[in-house]
């Protein structure tokens, strides 16, 4: 069914080709605040955004009024007019979505970048320092395991080594990251 537009639309219509701004003004101002009203209630967006569809809604609507492509509709001038702008504020949302979804899938993909990176360090970390493990004799490993993994003071380490006092652990355990030290500076570690 096809409803044409009343007479008075019809005159505002033909006053907006006519080139009459009053026409124009009259149309912009008598469904500003209802359709900002509607699209925030409706659409739960602010007014600010509301008022911006709203400006390109009536730019579409006016400029489809000059070009002559709008002659008839099978709805009022308010109508049509929120039908612009429910479209117009559905393509922000698909735009949006899609913008969200970009930015959720870069997101990921740094994450993925940034754990994949972290493991490789993680994992020449380790490498290094099972590569430095190595090179020290049995009785640096065992205090440096006793101290670092197992937690132990240097107390029980003389004790659990048979070191005289706790000065000769400690002394070496000193000795024994020297070592380490200078291995890494010689670059015999593998990833040193």
């Amino acid at each position: 069914m096809r409803i044409l537009f009343s007479k008075r639309e019809h005159d505002v219509l033909e006053r907006i080709r006519s080139g009459d701004n009053k026409a124009m003004e009259q149309i912009y101002n008598e469904y500003r605040n209802e359709f900002i009203g509607w699209s925030v209630e409706n659409h739960s967006i602010s007014e600010q955004d509301a008022l911006d569809h709203y400006q390109d809604t009536i730019t579409i609507f006016f400029e489809k009024v000059m070009n002559g492509t709008l002659q008839e509709i099978e709805s009022s001038v308010k109508t049509y007019l929120f039908g612009i702008g429910k479209n117009r504020i559905l393509q922000q949302f698909q735009k949006e979505n899609t913008r969200q979804r970009h930015e959720e899938d870069v997101s990921e993909h740094y994450r993925f970048l940034a754990e994949k990176e972290i493991n490789e360090i993680y994992t020449k970390a380790s490498q290094t320092a099972s590569g430095m493990f190595s090179l020290l004799g049995d009785k640096c490993q065992e205090i440096l395991k006793l101290f670092y993994f197992d937690k132990r003071s240097m107390t029980e380490i003389a004790s659990l080594m048979n070191f005289k006092n706790e000065g000769v652990a400690r002394t070496s355990k000193k000795r024994c990251l020297e070592k380490i030290r200078q291995e890494m500076e010689k670059g015999k570690v593998n990833g040193g």
